[in-house]
């Protein structure tokens, strides 16, 4: 009798997943988030899901995946996504959720927070590659930015370098786009490079502040790894 109750209780618990709402975007949404996705609202039916059964997907993500399901807000905008509960790394294999950022996705993290709070007050904070370039030959962290996308830092630098650099902010974007932390946008004036920087950008924040707060040394280890 103690198992049936067991039994029942559990079943009980996922009668949510029955309902027609919920099995209309859940597939959509368990993916999105599994891959480590961050929803916010203008993901309007995931996020709508996320709002409505938030203890409930809490629950099933714990159970299923030791995962916490976390909402954050900023800049009064909320999101959701999934994050480890204490030192575990959930019940994922280690080439999903638990893989971290390279060396240069890490750089373009840095260089897209620096520019989102450049951009505090502006909405919607819309970035193209002109943007990008000035904030590596220009910005407070230019030096380092061009030791670390050209090798050496110089003035000017050829079509054939910027190319390789283009390249490479492409595939982060992209990946970033899967994060949920940017969302693409077509720019006649901006070639293929154009999005806009979205609040749970904050989570690559909280992800790698001891690399933000010491940027120079992850610079230099990061050359010292290359040689």
């Amino acid at each position: 009798m103690e198992n049936e109750n067991h039994i029942g209780t559990i079943d009980n618990s996922y009668k949510y997943l029955q309902k027609e709402e919920f099995q209309r975007h859940f597939a959509d949404l368990n993916i999105e988030l599994l891959r480590g996705g961050h929803i916010q609202d203008d993901n309007y039916y995931l996020f709508d899901l996320l709002r409505k059964f938030t203890s409930e997907l809490n629950h099933y993500y714990t159970s299923l995946y030791n995962l916490e399901l976390s909402k954050e807000t900023k800049d009064n905008i909320t999101f959701y996504y999934l994050d480890f509960i204490g030192e575990s790394k959930g019940k994922l294999s280690p080439t999903a959720r638990n893989k971290e950022l390279s060396e240069n996705q890490t750089i373009v993290g840095i260089m897209l927070l620096s520019m989102y709070y450049d951009r505090y007050f502006e909405k919607p904070k819309n970035i193209v590659f002109e943007d990008i370039k000035r904030e590596i030959t220009d910005g407070e962290h230019s030096s380092l930015y061009k030791t670390l996308l050209f090798k050496e830092e110089r003035d000017s630098y050829s079509e054939s370098e910027w190319g390789r650099v283009i390249k490479m902010l492409k595939s982060t974007i992209r990946d970033f786009e899967k994060m949920g932390w940017v969302k693409r946008f077509n720019s006649e004036n901006s070639g293929e490079i154009a999005f806009t920087i979205k609040e749970s950008i904050y989570r690559f924040q909280k992800l790698y502040e001891n690399e933000i707060a010491n940027f120079e040394t992850f610079v230099n280890d990061y050359r010292k790894q290359k040689e």
